[in-house]
């Protein structure tokens, strides 16, 4: 499919063209902004000439060949156009017409166009769309008005919604564009191959996506790693986050790691930076954008001329996890500029020295920049629009001052207003000129800052697989489990040994005197378990008791277990006895297949309460242990496995190891299990590894 013909056409058609203003007028006028030089024609049955060119009734009446075609037309005469356009060669369709797909009237209308256009080999931009404006290429297929002026640069824009695209456009905020490109229903052509034309442009530095569904979701993260790869970062902002999407499973995993969570997952795992709102995306555009260079560490510096302020940063920069680093090589240089009442930390507040000296800011900002374990500089200065020039012009000398000072260590700064409207004139003005990105908005600029810090100095993640031997040994043990029912709990736990899980030390019995019997064998107390076929959640029927003392207890508890299971329609298959486990904590870990972005793994609280809590992370399988410490390290849960409140430290090492295995597992075996976990994980002292209590086993034969 021609991609090209969308974004660089020789030339257009416009169907629908008028001099009334609508989008066969706006469509014109787009390419007369761009500065369009190829051939055009406008098509109207009821004009003979437009804009002081002929005018044609249909495309099949235009003498010469046509390389894209921009359609303005009711959605009922669309396939006619498109038909058109396939015997006159065309490349591609611009749909801005409404009424296909999104409807529940126009999905037979969007089969018939895309048989047609993908019959014909062309691409589609929409149905259901704006269009595109190629400002690098000087080209347009565009049904709306522009604003007076649009800023160019390096910024792609790919954003489903043409409301969306208007607001980028019309955002003042100093973002220069390169394309912007609404894709609308994506009947055709999607949001992967825009994203896989653009990466090679040269002209584009940085890419923003705005997606209500990501379609091809495979074809767009191998977009996304290209992009990654070729050291250009893509921000992504996915609407549609809601519970409608999550499937009904057997375990707690696919529950809370439903679709969204799989989806941010691969966004995670395929290296791009990932945002939940329009001024985020607007923020961390621009200063991916706008830093002339990257940082190589991921500790922040920081000057202020406000105490109060930099609480109110660090508050915030707390909660989102963004480091500043410890003031160290810095230290002699700040005493001697600044006056002895200074309360030296970072972020530094510069008091009146530092507003009224240029020199003093200047030093200051090169000794914290020079520090080897900063890697951006921040200037956290307000400057509303209504500062007096007096103020303003202080304020922008402060500001030229520090990109000074950052600019001689080398390293990328950024200024940051506490507050979100625009910057005062003057400031604006100084941060261009120095090319400094100006952001606004504490949080909002904070995120940006600490997702753009996170991507330039954090490789994408790696992926690991498994080993043949462990393969094989796990493909025995399920090939083992009777086909008409799933692998009863020590079954997957023997499965999932394969891979290096470990279990408690147990004995299977399919009668009270055996369980008795292998109680007194493993000692006293123990954990009785009644296995049920097809039954997974064991407590919840009231079959699991724990700490039992003495063979009387096992045999009362095992005949009480008998008796309940004696009208259930499912086989009782036997009695599972275990050594108890004292240990520092019980986690969860699991793993789930989903349907679009494939194999997942997720770690967190564990017991009966996960889905409660959701205090979990989700990676993409199968993963490394470095990887599986990271998602470990991102969770609550890691407090209480690092010796929280003067408890011994746990073995976090083997959670990562477990984690790793799980997802090396449900990564081999994802065309024949859905969904597997353990919970809990029983997590030992440091050194002394981590026990899967239970373990549960889903495969994709719903049936069994």
């Amino acid at each position: 499919m021609g991609v090209q013909s969308l974004l660089q056409p020789k030339s257009i058609a416009i169907v629908g063209a008028s001099e009334k203003i609508g989008p066969g007028f706006n469509a014109v006028k787009a390419l007369e902004f761009v500065g369009y030089e190829g051939d055009l024609h406008l098509v109207n049955p009821r004009a003979q000439e437009l804009f002081g060119r002929r005018s044609y009734a249909s495309l099949d009446e235009i003498p010469n060949s046509v390389d894209a075609v921009f359609v303005a037309v009711q959605a009922d005469a669309v396939v006619e156009v498109a038909k058109q356009a396939a015997r006159k060669g065309a490349g591609a369709l611009a749909i801005l017409s409404s009424g296909f797909g999104e409807t529940k009237d126009g999905k037979v209308a969007q089969r018939t166009l895309v048989e047609i256009t993908e019959a014909n080999d062309m691409a589609v931009c929409g149905p259901n769309c704006l269009g595109l404006l190629n400002f690098v290429g000087r080209s347009a297929l565009f049904g709306t008005s522009l604003p007076d002026k649009v800023a160019r640069g390096g910024v792609a824009a790919i954003v489903q919604s043409g409301s969306v695209g208007i607001a980028l456009l019309n955002s003042a905020r100093g973002i220069g564009f390169s394309y912007l490109i609404t894709t609308g229903n994506e009947a055709v052509t999607t949001a992967s191959d825009y994203l896989e034309a653009v990466i090679d442009d040269p002209n584009v530095t940085t890419i923003l996506v705005f997606a209500e569904q990501i379609k091809k979701p495979a074809a767009f993260m191998q977009a996304l790693r290209r992009a990654r790869e070729a050291n250009k970062p893509v921000v992504v902002l996915k609407s549609g986050r809601s519970q409608s999407g999550k499937a009904a499973v057997m375990a707690h995993t696919g529950a809370i790691a439903g679709s969204d969570e799989a989806c941010d997952a691969a966004l995670l795992a395929a290296g791009a930076m990932q945002v939940h709102s329009l001024d985020d995306l607007i923020e961390t555009s621009l200063l991916a954008s706008k830093s002339l260079t990257r940082p190589t560490k991921p500790l922040l510096g920081g000057l202020s001329l406000s105490g109060g302020e930099i609480a109110l940063v660090l508050d915030a920069a707390e909660e989102i996890g963004a480091e500043f680093a410890p003031l160290d090589s810095a230290l002699p240089t700040i005493k001697k500029l600044l006056p002895p009442f200074a309360y030296l930390a970072n972020p530094l507040d510069l008091t009146w020295a530092g507003l009224y000296d240029p020199a003093v800011a200047q030093g200051c900002a090169e000794a914290i920049a020079s520090q080897a374990n900063v890697g951006m500089l921040l200037l956290l200065q307000d400057a509303p629009a209504g500062l007096g020039l007096q103020q303003a012009t202080r304020y922008s000398k402060l500001l030229e001052a520090v990109g000074k000072g950052a600019a001689s260590a080398k390293i990328p700064v950024v200024a940051l207003s506490n507050v979100s409207d625009q910057p005062h004139p003057a400031l604006q003005e100084i941060a261009d000129s120095a090319k400094i990105p100006y952001l606004r908005g504490t949080r909002v600029g904070l995120s940006a800052i600490s997702r753009y810090v996170t991507w330039s100095t954090r490789p994408a993640q790696s992926f690991v697989a498994g080993s043949a031997k462990e393969g094989s040994l796990a493909k025995s043990r399920l090939d083992a489990v009777p086909l008409h029912r799933l692998a009863a709990e020590h079954e997957a736990r023997d499965i999932l040994k394969s891979y290096g899980v470990a279990g408690p030390r147990e004995q299977f019995s399919s009668s009270v005197e055996g369980a008795v019997a292998a109680a007194a064998e493993i000692g006293f107390p123990v954990v009785l378990k009644g296995l049920v076929e097809n039954m997974v959640h064991k407590s919840d029927a009231g079959l699991v008791k724990l700490g039992l003392l003495s063979a009387e207890e096992v045999r009362l508890a095992a005949e009480a277990m008998l008796l309940s299971t004696a009208n259930l329609s499912n086989h009782f298959l036997g009695f599972l006895v275990q050594r108890k486990i004292s240990s520092l904590g019980e986690i969860f870990v699991g793993a789930r297949v989903d349907a679009d972005f494939g194999p997942l793994v997720v770690v967190g609280a564990g017991g009966v309460q996960v889905e409660l809590y959701k205090d979990v992370a989700i990676r993409l399988a199968p993963i490394s242990e470095e990887t599986a410490n990271e998602a470990i390290a991102s969770t609550k849960v890691v407090q209480l496995l690092s010796g929280f409140r003067g408890q011994p430290a746990g073995d976090v090492q083997a959670v990562a190891r477990t984690m790793s295995a799980l997802s090396r597992f449900i990564a081999e075996f994802s065309d024949r299990i859905s969904e597997i976990e353990i919970n809990p994980l029983a997590v030992m002292e440091k050194g002394q590894g981590c026990i899967a209590l239970d373990c549960v086993v889903i495969p994709k034969d719903s049936e069994r």
